[in-house]
């Protein structure tokens, strides 16, 4: 159902490292509401036993809002909870190895950095790409900053839609879309709002019209 038809305007990547002390789970449904279009659950340090569980409750928890639930880098345990694909990193399985793992209508989607790791992209299989920092992060301080120029020219390399990530906010999201980006994707400027559902709302507002 999602692998040709999903919409990754909005993309929230839910780390329950960066979630202000709540639930992850609590977080997305939040995030949910306030209408996020794609959700990805990234755990680098829960023990596998926890991811499972963890992912599966709120695979569980979003299957009304009828949105794509993916999870990063652990194809087993996208398989397992019946997520709807995958987020790979350059060091994660690869893409090839996650479509034969997962459904056709899979979605599996890549983070690159480079114009080479464009180039190897085998569009039949990546659905999408992650690429940035568009702007300074915390998440990923030894990267360079692209900034808009360098992201425009990746963007126009690329034989799949691309999201924007790094450092993104409701204010200055849409100087990410304008670069070229189907989607903007964004980790503490969501999971650490007072109010997430509202944070969820003010990207809804701030890239209104931008396409």
């Amino acid at each position: 159902m999602y692998r040709v038809n999903f919409n990754p305007a909005i993309y929230f990547v839910l780390d329950p490292s960066l979630c202000a002390g709540r639930k992850a789970a609590q977080v997305a449904l939040a995030a949910a509401k306030g209408g996020v279009t794609m959700i990805q659950y990234r755990n680098k340090s829960g023990n596998m036993s926890e991811i499972l569980a963890e992912a599966g409750y709120i695979a569980e928890l979003l299957k009304p809002f009828n949105i794509p639930f993916l999870i990063n880098d652990y194809v087993d345990v996208a398989f397992a909870v019946g997520a709807h694909g995958v987020h790979l990193g350059q060091g994660d399985a690869s893409p090839q190895e996650a479509r034969a793992k997962l459904d056709e209508n899979a979605i599996i989607g890549q983070t690159v950095f480079t114009e080479e790791q464009i180039a190897a992209l085998d569009p039949s299989i990546v659905d999408y790409i992650g690429t940035g920092p568009f702007y300074p992060t915390k998440t990923d301080k030894g990267k360079p900053v692209l900034g808009a120029q360098k992201f425009a020219e990746l963007v126009k390399l690329s034989p799949v839609p691309v999201v924007g990530i790094g450092g993104i906010t409701p204010q200055n999201a849409p100087a990410v879309i304008k670069a070229g980006a189907q989607g903007v994707a964004m980790m503490r400027s969501m999971s650490e709002a007072g109010n997430v559902e509202e944070a969820a709302r003010s990207f809804q507002v701030s890239l209104r019209g931008t396409k």
